[in-house]
């Protein structure tokens, strides 16, 4: 018995020793990652077109106002292609009046979803075939550009010589739910896919976010443009790790001020998104197994200790065992939320929806618990209308 108390308090100590190493990176900038925004844009003349691609599938209420924001670009070459994946509301006639008011803008509809493919990939694909540009940056409908995000995002590539890059994005979140539960579901990301790690490119990491992925067309033709992805839930971290694994120059950068979007606007939401992008970016069961296991040992296990310890001890019945465990454990949660706090500042998150950060983990580790049966293939997943299970589609 002895034995295993000190095994648990070597693991405990084990635990607040990672959550030094965790609040020092994320006060490192190099860490971090390059951080893009208005005042850090390379100085570099413009580098040919750029096509951007925005697939939408019943975005009627959002696909003006990103149509307004990416006509409002200060970068001088673009072109907009537009595709509408099988709308049923009025998605196809917003974007039509539109390109009739700017030749910039190019309607492409998607009437059918071809037998082998997923929705999204295939409507990206589809507007990479139409485009002109010497450069490919896939938006989603639901995002919002400042007037300069495209010119500091082909200029942040062209000065390094870069091939693909991906921006993580700063969240709009309204209401409880999402201001405390969206900042630590990503968190879960960010530990696994650092972007210090994405943009070594001796690191296994490889990452992308959908909502802004640009690349060089003569790459996304290289490695198979999203025909290689095609049954991909998660068609953006898999584009990733084949641009990775082909040898070319990929790369992380946080939005400061390039783009906001607000993922999901309920709980509900919350649950079928995490749920898709754990499940795409870890892929496999055993994958998935070892993440919950580290998110309970490493973020929930300190506040159970640190509540059974204290119990025990203000009982009087607690020996050496359990005034150690109590103070690695409450040593463990000041690390932990001075980590967190820092996380949510830079997410330009309010830190004061840390005081129900183990509820916001026990979601996340429901997200978690979601994304194994989906791997296992015993719960199907519905997205934009179209259901997939098991790897293929299953309604649409």
């Amino acid at each position: 018995m002895i034995i295993l108390e000190w095994i648990g308090v070597v693991v405990a100590a084990g635990v607040a020793a990672i959550w030094v190493s965790r609040l020092v990176q994320i006060y490192s900038p190099r860490s971090r990652g390059p951080v893009l925004g208005r005042d850090t844009i390379p100085d570099v003349p413009p580098s040919g077109l750029v096509s951007i691609i925005m697939p939408g599938k019943d975005e009627e209420a959002n696909v003006g106002a990103a149509l307004e924001t990416l006509l409002a670009q200060d970068y001088p070459e673009i072109e907009i292609l537009a595709v509408d994946d099988r709308s049923r509301d009025l998605t196809a006639e917003i974007v039509r009046q539109a390109a009739a008011r700017d030749r910039r803008i190019r309607l492409i509809q998607v009437k059918e979803l071809p037998p082998g493919w997923f929705g999204k990939p295939h409507a990206m694909h589809v507007g990479a075939g139409e485009a002109r540009g010497r450069w490919l940056l896939f938006v989603d409908a639901d995002c919002r550009q400042a007037p300069h995000s495209v010119r500091a995002a082909v200029n942040f590539l062209a000065s390094r010589d870069g091939e693909m890059l991906s921006l993580w994005p700063i969240l709009e979140m309204h209401g409880f739910w999402e201001n405390a539960v969206q900042p630590v579901a990503g968190s879960v990301l960010v530990a696994w896919f650092r972007p210090s790690w994405v943009n070594n490119p001796r690191h296994w990491a490889a990452f992308a976010n959908g909502q802004y992925i640009l690349i060089r067309k003569d790459t996304y033709e290289a490695v198979g443009g999203y025909e290689a992805v095609r049954t991909e839930i998660v068609e953006d971290i898999a584009l990733a790790r084949l641009v990775k694994r082909s040898g070319h120059r990929l790369w992380n950068a946080t939005g400061e001020d390039l783009f906001t979007t607000r993922m999901y606007d309920s709980l509900r939401g919350m649950y079928k998104g995490w749920t898709r992008i754990y499940y795409g970016a870890f892929k496999s069961v055993a994958w998935l197994a070892g993440v919950i296991a580290l998110t309970l040992v490493f973020t929930l296990a300190p506040f159970i200790a640190l509540a059974w310890t204290a119990i025990v001890l203000a009982m009087g019945v607690g020996g050496l065992f359990a005034q150690a465990m109590f103070c690695l454990a409450a040593a463990t949660t000041v690390l932990m939320f001075a980590t967190m706090r820092q996380f949510f500042i830079l997410g330009k998150a309010n830190p004061w929806y840390l005081l129900f950060y183990p509820v916001a983990v026990v979601l996340a580790l429901a997200f978690q618990f979601g994304a194994i049966l989906r791997a296992l293939g015993l719960q199907s997943v519905t997205w934009r209308g179209t259901t997939y299970k098991g790897g293929r589609v299953v309604s649409k």
